[in-house]
């Protein structure tokens, strides 16, 4: 039960929304109900996130954490809140209220305690928070330097590292996480799009299926469509990201589906899958090229036609 609460906690500090009216209502909410959780008040983090659920019905982080909650309120209370120190406490009180500056004072505070693990782990979230990756990983590896079996703060800086790009350093701290939690199914996909994008197909693979297996949802499925495309089964990759469609509407969906039809010859429907992930990037030159590349093909082709007419 405690590995549960820990991994649902963490996917709340590092899961990104966004920035849009109704989503920005949701992160809020979120940033509330993980306060709530840290100081042990479950019942207010479940108000919280039946907030979020009448927002929008379908959210299926709120869902996966209420779930969690249920079955921590319902059974084993214990947790490592349970030793949370009232300087985080009082920090975490801070944060709910806006007060950076004071959350930020009560954390370096709490690093200087017995048991500054936690506040280490706190402190890495407040960095990253702010895009000072660096201190963020520096922190988190305080906090595992401190207490080698927390597991969170592998994880906090597997994720880290996947961010910033450095896939093969995020690979040490997810295995590590993983010895601790075998069967996480946010720590096999971090580790998957770790192996991706350093071209281990297979590995990707594995740890993909592996992830799918015990949580079937959209971005993993997203995951293995990315997969399938790289392996060259871009009819297979298509038909994945058509489906994923409800659920994911991002430039980089419609780059992998405007991709797939390229590979396929399938130009008019190339050109309309880049005009689409154009209409959704921030001036992405890429795009733009791949854009006009198809339209001089179809071009060349209506002028062959005409030609031969």
């Amino acid at each position: 039960m405690k590995k549960l609460f820990l991994k649902l906690l963490i996917m709340i500090f590092v899961c990104s929304f966004a920035p849009v009216n109704a989503d920005e209502v949701t992160d809020d909410y979120f940033d509330i109900a993980s306060n709530y959780c840290v100081v042990g008040d479950y019942n207010s983090a479940m108000e919280y996130l039946d907030k979020i659920l009448k927002i929008n019905p379908q959210n299926q982080k709120a869902q996966d954490l209420k779930k969690g909650l249920t079955h921590i309120i319902s059974g084993d209370n214990k947790s490592f809140i349970d030793n949370v120190s009232p300087t985080i406490k009082q920090a975490m009180e801070y944060k709910k209220e806006g007060n950076e500056n004071k959350e930020y004072s009560f954390l370096i505070q709490a690093t200087k305690e017995s048991n500054s693990y936690l506040a280490y782990y706190y402190l890495g979230n407040f960095y990253k928070s702010k895009n000072d990756y660096q201190k963020a990983l520096d922190a988190f590896n305080s906090s595992s330097s401190a207490r080698d079996d927390f597991a969170p703060a592998y994880l906090a800086s597997a994720i880290l590292l996947l961010e910033m790009g450095k896939y093969e350093s995020a690979l040490n701290p997810i295995d590590k996480y993983l010895t601790y939690n075998p069967n996480d199914d946010l720590a096999l996909a971090v580790k998957s799009r770790a192996e991706f994008s350093l071209g281990r197909t297979s590995e990707a693979k594995r740890d993909n299926e592996r992830a799918i297996l015990i949580n079937d949802c959209a971005e993993y499925q997203f995951d293995k469509a990315k997969i399938l495309y790289i392996e060259g089964n871009y009819a297979q990759a298509k038909e994945l990201f058509s489906k994923l469609l409800k659920d994911i509407q991002t430039s980089k969906i419609y780059e992998y589906m405007a991709l797939c039809d390229y590979a396929l010859k399938d130009y008019n429907n190339a050109l309309i899958n880049f005009d689409k992930a154009i209409l959704l990037s921030n001036d992405d030159e890429y795009l733009e090229t791949r854009y006009n590349e198809v339209k001089q093909i179809l071009e060349t082709k209506q002028d062959a036609q005409i030609s031969e007419e």
